[in-house]
């Protein structure tokens, strides 16, 4: 029988339940096998720890201050046909 990665009905309500993917297990199919109930169902643990993680993964610096780089320059300063000014914020 063929196995996705996808949530099954009875993750409906689970926070690590991502539509296409579960954020845990590769294979939540299995962990309902039996009739048993996931033990990432509607765990609290489990999801802060996947949050915790994405959180790290998308923690960079670098993006940041391009972030604020972009938002300087589109101040009405340097939008009114003026030439950009390289702006470094190290």
């Amino acid at each position: 029988m063929h196995r996705s990665g996808k949530p099954v009905r009875k993750c409906h309500g689970c926070g690590l339940n991502f539509r296409d993917h579960c954020g845990v297990y590769d294979n939540p199919h299995d962990m309902w096998r039996d009739h048993r109930v996931c033990p990432g169902y509607k765990n609290e643990k489990l999801l802060a720890a996947y949050l915790a993680d994405q959180a790290k993964l998308q923690a960079d610096k670098d993006k940041e201050k391009r972030r604020q780089i972009a938002k300087l320059r589109r101040t009405a300063t340097h939008s009114n046909g003026d030439r950009h000014v390289l702006i470094s914020i190290r």
